[in-house]
């Protein structure tokens, strides 16, 4: 069959399949009609997420993040729509034309070729809204972490954008030249963007105002910041940014 005519098959049988689905991903406790977990899309502490059963639905009640069983593990698991409906296909035996997969492919390929490694780290990017970024190969503790070589380009940064809310450059061995842009773009696909000198625990992360106030290793100018602070799309963001640094970026007077 072709993929649109898998998509009402899937849909039917992950719509019975919906306790089974979701606690393979995350603990469910029966209560009464319901069951219902700790919401996996937000940080809580009593539970507010509920799946029923008979419907084929969840909902939290804290987020209010809802859907079916194809959305769950769309948004769980950070994969697309089309991606969602290969995987549960093959859950339940259905064979689709190798056509309309090599589409899907060709679509997973294309992210990973804007930015190498995304598609095995998107999952964790989507439950966390965090991303790292480093340029520089190392023993990093921290995760999700992607390793670019050369700056972040604006495509990157809006496929990042996607499912990361905040990016935090970590900084080691990395020029100006290649931390500026990286910085630029990050800022034009609205990212909150932190910055972190080393892989090493010693330093807690900053804005990137603080950051590059901090530097006393290359000349930062207050010029690149305003460069910076203007490409921000958001007039709010951008105004407040022009408050903060005029407040708190201090320009280094010698090399």
């Amino acid at each position: 069959m072709t993929f649109y005519e898998a998509i009402p098959h899937v849909r039917e049988a992950c719509r019975n399949d919906i306790i089974e689905i979701i606690s393979e991903r995350i603990p469910l406790k029966k209560s009464g009609s319901y069951y219902k977990a700790c919401c996996p899309f937000h940080s809580e502490k009593t539970a507010s997420f509920y799946v029923h059963e008979i419907k084929g639905t969840y909902k939290c009640y804290g987020c209010q993040a809802w859907g079916d069983a194809i959305s769950f593990v769309e948004f769980y698991d950070g994969l697309t729509f089309n991606e969602v409906i290969y995987l549960l296909a093959d859950r339940y035996h259905l064979t689709i034309s190798n056509k309309s997969r090599k589409k899907s492919q060709q679509a997973i390929k294309k992210e990973d070729d804007i930015l190498p490694g995304y598609s095995s780290v998107k999952s964790e990017i989507l439950k966390t809204k965090i991303v790292y970024v480093a340029f520089k190969q190392g023993d990093a503790p921290f995760t999700p972490i992607l390793f670019i070589d050369g700056q972040l380009s604006l495509d990157a940064a809006k496929l990042l954008k996607k499912r990361a809310q905040k990016i935090i450059f970590v900084a080691q061995d990395t020029t100006w030249k290649i931390l500026k842009p990286s910085f630029e773009a990050a800022l034009k696909a609205e990212l909150e963007v932190f910055a972190i000198p080393d892989y090493s625990n010693e330093f807690q992360e900053m804005d990137w105002v603080d950051y590059c106030s901090a530097q006393t290793t290359q000349k930062i100018t207050t010029k690149d910041v305003i460069q910076l602070i203007a490409g921000i799309p958001d007039n709010i963001t951008r105004s407040v940014y022009i408050t903060y640094a005029t407040d708190n970026f201090k320009e280094l007077t010698t090399q």
